[in-house]
């Protein structure tokens, strides 16, 4: 079956200031590093592990599902001198403990050709198939000019513009704690609904929508 749920996330927290304290970037061994997490970003990226594939009996929340397949964007572009690690290092967690091989391949402003491919994912089940979507949060909200991740996503699948509540404005600077979920029961045609999952998976996570 092709995608039933497609959840797209920003990539965890990235270097800068979080409660007054400046933190830089480390990557997977401890190394500094500009384009990596944080360390509070490499905790969210636990967190989503079993958020995303609990454990232990704990359910998941109504509108998630553990995703069938993972695609963060390309972390070793050729033509980038500093490629961001983020996107994949947000996911690797989880990507582990599905054994899961992310997919990758897919430069973080290449969004037709990568909801192309997402879309043209096939589960082994007849039932329901999940894709999960890590980017730059520039890149993922419809913009005046530009195209991006969610706009992409619309028009492949022939979904109205006006009929799901999309946000209008850009994704906050500042939040890294959403998850955006777009549904279509049957796995082809437009989506039918788009639903905002807070992750509440750090201190100061925030339920509140993103406008």
């Amino acid at each position: 079956m092709n995608p039933t749920k497609i959840m797209i996330i920003r990539h965890a927290e990235k270097p800068g200031t979080y409660g007054g304290q400046q933190y830089n970037g480390v990557n997977a061994v401890g190394d500094a590093d500009d384009e990596s997490l944080v360390t509070l970003g490499w905790e969210r990226a636990g967190g989503l592990a079993g958020l995303l594939y609990p454990e232990g009996g704990r359910p998941l929340p109504a509108e998630l599902a553990t995703p069938d397949f993972i695609i963060a964007a390309d972390f070793a572009e050729h033509h980038s001198k500093e490629p961001s690690q983020r996107p994949y290092q947000t996911i690797s967690a989880l990507a582990a403990k599905l054994d899961i091989t992310a997919e990758t391949s897919f430069s973080k402003s290449d969004y037709a050709k990568m909801v192309a491919y997402a879309l043209s994912l096939n589960s082994t089940s007849d039932e329901s198939c999940t894709v999960l979507i890590s980017w730059q949060h520039q890149d993922i909200l419809p913009k005046d000019s530009d195209d991006s991740i969610v706009t992409e996503i619309m028009k492949q699948t022939g979904t109205s513009s006006g009929s799901l509540p999309i946000p209008t404005g850009s994704w906050p600077g500042d939040r890294y704690d959403m998850v955006f979920v777009l549904d279509r029961p049957t796995g082809t045609g437009p989506m039918t609904s788009f639903t905002q999952v807070p992750q509440l998976l750090l201190a100061g996570d925030s339920s509140t929508p993103i406008a």
